[in-house]
């Protein structure tokens, strides 16, 4: 099995062959960052990470409560808001300056931006570096209908010049707005079609106007979400590009399909989108395996039944304190629940209450009722301590 160290150096040398080392006491880690005790991070112009593990902009689901519940987890280098648009942001549209609000400890924090050449996405990205964005990422990629019909997503990718132009008049914007200290970056698809795989070449023209990373989702915008990732073509877009980091996403549905990307792609950091909405331990997992000498999936620890319905129950302090109305508080708690309750064994009498709960205060009396019959089921199973030694 590949270790981690072979995974760190297999990323950059497959993009530096010429690279020398610097220190026998180190180890080269993600985009040639020199670091101690084999731990890898990437760097992204100017912002470097803890951890070359991104969490991916899920529309509809990465408000800053769910950042912030992944973030506690461990592991994350980075999480993004949701997609953004541009001139909903510019107009102070009460939802979308939700979707954007970030806090000290959602840090650091990306804003995804979408829009097309006619959008004022150059004057967003700059009130985005104003209200917390440590790095702005323009959206290539997205295929929905509600961001594909505005001319953005990835119908940008049908004109590779005009997108290379947008994102250059992007990124001056922001470089004069923030002196240089905010990175642009982009996330893209293959292409839209098989006939046109354009991300290689897309990606080395947005190096060369200024775009500091790439993350590029393993599929064509036709497929949205079906079939399968596919790896070697992420492969080629690192080949491709000559010195900024390259981020794989696509099909990252347990730990060990990180270090598999990394492996296969040559990529120098993984996003993990709809895996994270079922497990968010799931970087902390990824990142126990990064840093195993010989990894090892059997020695991760899930998160027992108590551990899963804590964190339920954090997700629902975290949603309160943004003080979120209840209607939309219910929502957003029905949606996780869906996605954590296939992780809790017995748990299809919590997700009912869940579903059928009319308060958030009811969702807690559910989840303090499940724990307790957890509890007292586990009691009886229990061996009493005199039991081994009386006799």
């Amino acid at each position: 099995m590949i270790t981690a160290q072979e995974l760190v150096g297999a990323a950059s040398e497959k993009r530096r062959n010429d690279a020398t080392k610097e220190d026998s006491q180190t180890k080269e880690g993600w985009h040639g960052r020199i670091v101690e005790d084999n731990a890898p991070v990437l760097r992204i112009g100017p912002l470097t990470l803890k951890t070359p593990l991104l969490l991916a902009p899920i529309a509809g689901h990465c408000d800053l409560p769910f950042r912030l519940l992944c973030r506690e987890q461990g592991g994350v280098g980075l999480a993004s808001t949701d997609l953004l648009n541009s001139r909903a942001i510019l107009n102070g549209s009460a939802k979308t300056l939700e979707l954007a609000a970030t806090c000290p400890a959602d840090d650091p924090c990306g804003m995804q931006l979408y829009g097309n050449g006619d959008d004022p996405l150059p004057q967003a990205a700059c009130w985005a570096v104003d209200h917390g964005a440590r790095l702005i990422d323009i959206n290539m990629g997205c295929p929905v209908d509600k961001v594909a019909k505005k001319h953005g997503g990835s119908l940008l990718l049908r004109d590779c010049s005009a997108t290379t132009l947008l994102a250059e008049r992007i990124v001056k914007a922001v470089e004069r707005h923030s002196g240089g200290r905010v990175p642009v970056t982009a996330k893209m698809r293959l292409g839209w079609d098989p006939e046109h795989f354009v991300a290689p070449r897309l990606a080395r023209d947005l190096e060369s106007i200024g775009i500091q990373a790439v993350t590029v989702h393993g599929r064509w915008t036709i497929q949205f979400f079906s079939g399968h990732a596919d790896w070697a073509r992420i492969g080629e877009v690192v080949s491709a590009v000559r010195g900024i980091p390259v981020i794989g996403n696509g099909d990252i549905t347990e730990p060990m399909h990180v270090l598999s990307m990394l492996r296969q792609t040559g990529c120098q950091g993984v996003m993990i989108g709809r895996a994270a909405l079922r497990t968010p331990w799931i970087f902390r997992h990824a990142w126990e395996l990064l840093q195993m000498p010989k990894p090892d999936p059997s020695l991760l620890q899930e998160p027992s039944v108590s551990d899963k319905i804590s964190m339920i129950g954090r997700h629902l302090e975290l949603l309160s304190a943004q003080n979120y109305s209840e209607r939309h508080a219910l929502h957003m708690m029905k949606l996780r629940m869906a996605w954590y309750g296939k992780t809790i064994q017995n748990g299809k009498a919590l997700r009912e209450s869940f579903r059928t709960a009319v308060s958030v205060r009811e969702m807690g009396s559910a989840l303090t009722a499940f724990a307790q019959s957890q509890a007292a089921h586990a009691a009886p199973n229990r061996a009493l301590p005199s039991a081994s030694t009386s006799v």
